[in-house]
């Protein structure tokens, strides 16, 4: 037997048109801004505001240059150009340490080569030692 009775409503959801209504304004805004933002006055404002905000730079970078060399600070640039020289430097010495190594007969590394095993004793441990009385013989 079939149930005749109608089938119970999903309750109501309250945020439902507040979706719906941020939705549409979404869509509106991003028209309006997108018509606003493909027209040449756009373009020549953007283009200004770029350059204003790129001289603005520059002249902060030039006073924080002159403030630095006045309290004697090293500057980023200095710091730069230093770390250049500095790079080049560790490689000049790099290529020098490899062709001593390679004019003394060593490999590339420049690791010491491998000692001989040391067999012989000094004389003075061999003359306080006599014949027959030495670790061996006990």
């Amino acid at each position: 037997m079939a149930d005749d009775r109608p089938s119970p409503k999903p309750p109501l959801d309250p945020f439902a048109a507040w979706r719906e209504w941020v939705t549409q304004s979404e869509r509106q805004m991003n028209k309006v801004f997108n018509d606003m933002m493909g027209t040449e006055q756009f373009a020549r404002a953007s283009g200004g505001w770029i350059e204003a905000m790129t001289l603005f730079q520059q002249t902060m970078n030039e006073g924080m240059q002159r403030y630095f060399q006045a309290v004697n600070l090293p500057t980023r640039n200095d710091l730069s150009e230093l770390a250049e020289r500095l790079t080049a430097v560790e490689e000049r010495l790099l290529r020098i340490e490899g062709l001593l190594a390679q004019a003394i007969g060593r490999r590339g590394d420049a690791t010491p080569a491998p000692r001989p095993a040391r067999t012989r004793r000094p004389p003075t441990e061999q003359k306080a030692e006599a014949p027959g009385e030495g670790p061996a013989s006990k």
